[in-house]
């Protein structure tokens, strides 16, 4: 079943959102049992072991979820001070995160772009433009990472992985914080986080929380003025029945803002890896202001026999403003000259809208119980886009001695260039859990998609696109599980045969491996997966025709495309009642379909290690290592040179001392062996260089 309709309600504005979202929710079940869930529930936010649906929509813990599956938790997330979701992403197991400017980020995971995000479980488009990857985590109570093809849940995408914000929910019991930190940069920053009751029986709660950050950077001229708001509202509205509305509002207000990063050559061919990390090629007017809105809502409702119902809505706008300036070329080693400039006023809007409808629960079948879950989904996002070109050029000059003092040259005040894009993209998917034995598990599902997009350089569409989901789980014991499992993503295009004809969506599945462990009375998980990532049906040019098809375009047929293996291992949780321990590595690699290698831009082998060790009941200590190894962007250079970033690592250390019951102090070092590494080499064939050494201090007052 495939929605065939929009909804009316969805292309309403923020201002009527929440007023339409008496949809349907809440899965909690009458009187004592449901204060018992909701005390659960908290008790175990952010565990490894808690049950996560962002997989397979279906309730099932990390170990009987035949995919890798990671969680970033509050308390990880405050100890290592992660103020965005860039930041968190740089620790995740199994991901890479790349920073190609001061102010963009690129996320990867088994050789392909991460982008599917979802919030609550609601996918969204991820797009590096707009504000999503540096959401301040303020909002977030975890992240669920699920590495590989996602298709069942997020529909069209990148075999690579989906990344689930969690928002916050207001406490059963109240309370809240305020921290203030201040840090290398002259950077400082302000965090408020409070629950309360809205209703004497307790029935409507609240949350609130929000951020301001101010401060300079390692980079010259660039400066940040950050700002994020956010509210939500629960309502009981029976024993069974819970409604949830939201609102986040974020203003980015950044300024010397880079646009493309630094040469990686001087003209010669010699490396250009002696630029200082603070080298910018951003002006002093340069900047990218960034400006989003989102409401959300759901209701969620639970019957007796143990099924439970989910409706949930999400409107996002955004809006950028960028004033950039894009330095290009490769400067002489002694004088500097030898770059040019490309300015641009970029100016875009992006309104998202998705919806989708849950029902889940128990079944009998042949003596067994077994799980199900059927969901439809519906997402349109609309972009829209205007670009001004300069009137006058920019000089660079000797490049070596660039302090971003070039005047802002006139720009057209009509747009050189404009776009709209509209993507709509509805379907249903249903999964069940199949009990075939007290110690296998057996989970199939399908999703049906249409897919369409609608734009100023054409239309095209897919229709019942279907992506297949399938694992299986073994119990070698009450503690240790083994699995194998299938599954696909599809990623549309716009490309056509000889025959006129469009091609299918490109096919991304990923296949894997593993055992899965919970160990010491389930205080600690381990994992070891074997996976191969591959594509198919990629569109490349047609040697045999080399006429052009009536649009202008030229035929095309498709390939098999790039694949990824590797392997990936990782152990969390608490070996003791002292000590958090977080660790991962993995191992990824990418080929082409002739077996040559592929993506050696991106490192093969990642370690990351984190711990936390309770020193007393005052003092808590922690450190982060993240080592990866070579990154190689091959024939980059102006006489075939390639680029290199060796192996490297980082380190980042914290200390926490609890003054009182109430107040408590953080320091936080990163980078503490003041590394200089490029975060990226591959961004049009430039570098960006990571942060240097920098101190962070906190003081956090709970109530």
């Amino acid at each position: 079943m495939v929605l065939s309709t929009k909804p009316p309600f969805i292309r309403s504005r923020l201002s009527t959102v929440l007023s339409l979202t008496i949809v349907w929710s809440s899965c909690f079940l009458p009187a004592v049992a449901q204060e018992q869930q909701q005390i659960e529930r908290l008790e175990v936010q952010g565990s490894r072991l808690d049950k996560a649906s962002t997989a397979t929509g279906l309730p099932l813990t990390l170990r009987k979820t035949p995919q890798s599956v990671s969680i970033i938790g509050s308390e990880f997330i405050d100890s290592f001070a992660l103020e965005s979701i860039a930041d968190i992403m740089t620790f995740a197991p199994g991901l890479q995160a790349q920073r190609a400017e001061t102010d963009r980020y690129f996320f990867r995971a088994r050789g392909n772009d991460i982008t599917n995000f979802q919030f609550d479980g609601v996918p969204v488009n991820y797009n590096s433009f707009f504000n999503d990857a540096v959401t301040d985590t303020i909002i977030f109570e975890r992240v669920e990472v699920v590495r590989g093809a996602t298709g069942l849940l997020t529909g069209a995408g990148e075999p690579s992985a989906a990344i689930n914000l969690i928002r916050k929910r207001p406490k059963a019991e109240g309370g809240g914080y305020i921290n203030a930190r201040v840090g290398s940069w002259n950077q400082r920053r302000l965090e408020l986080d409070h629950s309360l009751a809205l209703s004497e029986d307790g029935a409507v709660n609240a949350r609130v929380a929000g951020a301001y950050e101010q401060g300079d950077s390692y980079v010259d001229l660039a400066e940040k003025d950050d700002l994020q708001l956010y509210g939500v509202i629960t309502a009981d509205l029976s024993a069974q029945t819970r409604l949830t509305v939201g609102l986040d509002h974020s203003r980015r207000n950044p300024k010397g803002s880079t646009w493309g990063a630094l040469p990686l050559f001087y003209a010669d061919g010699s490396p250009a890896d002696d630029l200082p990390v603070s080298t910018t090629t951003a002006a002093q007017w340069t900047k990218w202001e960034r400006d989003g809105t989102n409401a959300f809502a759901s209701i969620e409702h639970a019957f007796d026999n143990g099924w439970d119902i989910h409706a949930e809505l999400e409107r996002r706008e955004g809006e950028m403003d960028g004033h950039l300036l894009y330095l290009y070329g490769l400067p002489d080693k002694e004088t500097g000259l030898g770059m040019g400039t490309s300015p641009l006023i970029y100016q875009s809007k992006r309104e998202q809208d998705a919806l989708r409808l849950m029902a889940s629960g128990p079944f009998s079948l042949l003596g067994r119980e077994h799980n199900l879950t059927a969901g439809l989904l519906y997402s349109q996002q609309d972009i829209t886009s205007d670009s001004f070109r300069p009137l006058e050029a920019v000089p660079v000059g000797n490049f070596l001695e660039w302090d971003g003092s070039v005047s802002k040259p006139p720009f057209g005040q009509e747009p050189a260039s404009s776009g709209s894009e509209t993507i709509t993209q509805q379907g249903a998917y249903l999964a069940a859990q199949f009990n075939l034995h007290d110690q296998v598990n057996l989970i199939l599902g399908s999703r049906l998609s249409d897919y369409k997009v609608e734009g100023d350089t054409g239309d095209y569409k897919h229709d019942s696109v279907t992506t297949p989901y399938a694992g299986l789980v073994f119990d070698f014991s009450e503690v240790i599980s083994a699995y194998i499992s299938y599954t696909e993503i599809f990623q549309p295009q716009d490309a056509k045969d000889a025959d006129n004809r469009r091609l299918d969506p490109v096919e991304g599945s990923n296949a894997e491996i593993g055992v899965k462990g919970d160990f010491f009375d389930q205080a600690l998980t381990a994992s070891f997966s074997l996976f191969k990532v591959e594509k198919d049906n990629v569109a490349v040019l047609d040697p045999n025709f080399t006429e052009p098809l009536p649009d202008g375009s030229f035929p095309s047929v498709a390939v098999k495309g790039a694949q990824n293996q590797g392997y990936e291992l990782e152990v969390n949780g608490n070996p003791s009642d002292q000590l958090d321990l977080y660790f991962s590595f993995t191992h990824s690699e990418s080929e082409q379909a002739d077996g040559s290698p592929f993506k050696t831009y991106l490192p093969e082998d990642m370690v990351r290690l984190s711990g936390l060790y309770r020193i007393s009941d005052q003092v808590k200590m922690g450190a982060n290592i993240n080592w990866q190894s070579e990154m190689v962007n091959p024939g980059v250079g102006p006489n075939g040179e390639s680029a290199r970033q060796d192996a490297y690592t980082l380190v980042n250390l914290m200390a926490s001392y609890d003054i009182n019951d109430q107040l408590q102090a953080q320091i936080n070092l990163n980078n503490a062996l003041d590394k200089k590494y490029y975060s990226s080499i591959d961004f049009y064939n430039q570098g960006f260089w990571g942060p240097e050494r920098n101190l962070q201090v906190s003081l956090r007052y709970s109530w």
